[in-house]
């Protein structure tokens, strides 16, 4: 419905109340869903980063028993570092699409 009239006061009000659906749907809507996207992006770049680190470790500590024995290091080690590199790839691939970021989680954990 369309109401059309010459009174400034009418139009600053049809104005304000625009502005009030406007900002309501934004609050209610927009910016929750936003924060949860972001958010399950920030866990997953956190996740991510912590399988890393520990992969890192797992690869320093083989690395200095493998000095110290003479022999290679442990394939379980390995296989952590390629996983968390997969890990990083997909959830940098996913961006900020939601699901990608799950799927990726689901994945590689």
């Amino acid at each position: 419905m369309v109401f059309v009239s010459r009174n400034p006061m009418w139009w600053l009000a049809g104005t304000a109340v625009s502005l009030i659906i406007a900002a309501i749907l934004y609050f209610a809507v927009i910016k929750s869903s936003n924060d949860t996207a972001n958010n399950a992006i920030k866990q997953s770049q956190k996740q991510a980063q912590q399988l890393i680190n520990s992969a890192t470790k797992q690869v320093q500590s083989a690395t200095k028993s493998a000095t110290s024995s003479g022999g290679g290091a442990p394939s379980a080690a390995q296989t952590a570092v390629e996983k968390a590199a997969k890990l990083a790839a997909c959830v940098t691939a996913a961006g900020t699409d939601v699901t990608k970021v799950q799927a990726c989680q689901a994945q590689y954990q």
